[in-house]
């Protein structure tokens, strides 16, 4: 429970409660501790100190919280050293109004001891200041290795795209001068079809069934250009129709099976998907009934760079991809995280 709190936490939140709750109390225990080794250790003094203690950060945090609305520059994120010293100065000096977090007893005489305090405090802002400097560089890291990998989507898209399209555009070709009025009709299905492709193409993550769905709308139109000899078979296991993968996941792994299994035959061709959920891993199978192959000998074209490109940005190194040669055809078959609905932005 208290691990998923903190995770819902943003770093704002997370410094403010630093700075009012751990800071004054780590240095109240050391105030303790000091007047324990002094013996002079009671509730009234402590509850003083305390007092004291937390209305320096309090102080400090509203008189920062001002600096940073109207003195941005002076708590510039990118300059460390002029944040310490901006933190420094604005405890040490609030601190120094306010007086000593405990009053030195008449009989001790060692000034060391009573030096501590003041000299711990300021190496806690300073630990407090380089973390902070540190989780902001983080942050900006992250950001930028986010926004790196966004554009390289982007551009896998972009180059998907149109090798999609000009695939698709050859079913057309050979209609129009045989059958214009199927051809007419060819277009309308392109046009639904390419509508889906524009609009999952803008998404970073889409359903399992959307992505489906698409590979659907395309074989349809493959069905119409290969005629009745051109059956699809499509299977989903309904606890994975909600899952998340990367967009145009499937179109590579369809087409390639077109290519290389349907159209350099005359016979009847066969291609199934399907959708299965282990655990907590999404498996994606892709058959054919083309004729074998080498499996050592397989040259993966562009479809297929972008596709395993599309997943080394996504997954890293948590996926698994495969294409082999059955005694039935080619089978292309993927193992992914089961990443569900919701639980990533798109």
């Amino acid at each position: 429970m208290i691990t998923e709190t903190f995770s819902r936490l943003t770093r704002r939140q997370l410094q403010s409660i630093v700075f009012l709750l751990v800071l004054p109390a780590l240095n109240w225990a050391f105030v303790v501790v000091t007047l324990y080794d002094l013996g002079v250790s009671t509730p009234g003094r402590a509850g003083r100190a305390a007092f004291r203690l937390w209305l320096v950060f309090g102080l400090s945090f509203v008189a920062l919280r001002l600096l940073r609305t109207y003195a941005p520059a002076m708590l510039d994120n990118d300059r460390f050293w002029r944040q310490l010293g901006v933190h420094v100065l604005v405890v040490v000096s609030i601190a120094a109004l306010i007086g000593p977090f405990f009053e030195k007893p008449a009989f001790v005489e060692q000034q060391g001891s009573m030096l501590m305090p003041p000299v711990f405090l300021i190496l806690e802002i300073v630990v407090y200041v380089a973390v902070l400097w540190m989780l902001r560089q983080q942050e900006v890291n992250f950001a930028t290795t986010d926004r790196l990998r966004e554009a390289q989507l982007s551009v896998l898209k972009l180059q998907s795209n149109p090798h999609f399209l000009f695939n698709t555009l050859n079913l057309i070709t050979a209609e129009i001068s045989t059958d214009p009025n199927r051809a007419k009709e060819t277009v309308f299905d392109l046009a639904d079809l390419l509508r889906s492709s524009v609009k999952l193409a803008e998404k970073r993550l889409v359903t399992v069934s959307e992505d489906v769905r698409l590979s659907s709308l395309y074989l349809d139109l493959q069905q119409r250009r290969f005629k009745d000899r051109l059956t699809v078979d499509i299977t989903m296991d309904p606890r994975t129709e909600d899952l998340q993968i990367p967009s145009l996941l499937l179109q590579p792994i369809v087409e390639n099976a077109i290519k290389w299994a349907v159209s350099p035959y005359a016979g009847p061709a066969h291609i199934a998907i399907a959708t299965q959920l282990h655990v907590d891993r999404l498996s994606i199978t892709v058959s054919d009934t083309g004729s074998g192959f080498d499996d050592d000998t397989i040259v993966e074209g562009d479809g297929f760079r972008i596709l395993r490109r599309t997943l080394d940005l996504h997954y890293c190194e948590d996926y698994q991809l495969n294409l082999r040669s059955t005694e039935k055809g080619g089978l292309f078959s993927l193992d992914l995280p089961a990443i569900p609905r919701g639980s990533s932005d798109e």
